[in-house]
């Protein structure tokens, strides 16, 4: 679903199948913000954003980072943005606040 709300705001979208796969496109791509589930199984969203905020800044390491989250009850906003993250949402996630969202974090 983020996929195709982000595609219909005219986003180019990488997707990652785990954790792992995620950070390795973060050292070989360029991106302009990164979108992570934080209970995911293995390597957690929280991990993913540590693996980001640990690159230098010349290879990405300030990239903007959104957490998204179906347990509200475990994680909050602050400690998200704690973790390194720059923007929270609950899910279900409404596709326009989604675009809105990515879109105030890059920039534009």
């Amino acid at each position: 679903m983020f996929r195709t709300a982000l595609e219909s705001c005219m986003a180019n979208v990488l997707t990652a199948r785990t954790a792992r796969d995620a950070v390795t496109i973060l050292k070989t791509v360029r991106l302009d913000a990164i979108i992570s589930d934080l209970a995911m199984p293995g390597e957690d969203g929280l991990w993913v954003v540590d693996q980001l905020r640990r690159l230098a800044l010349s290879k990405g390491g300030s990239i903007p980072a959104l957490a998204v989250t179906a347990h509200w009850d475990r994680y909050t906003s602050k400690d998200d943005k704690d973790a390194g993250f720059d923007a929270f949402l609950t899910k279900p996630v409404d596709p326009f606040d989604l675009c809105r969202t990515v879109a105030s974090l890059v920039g534009r």
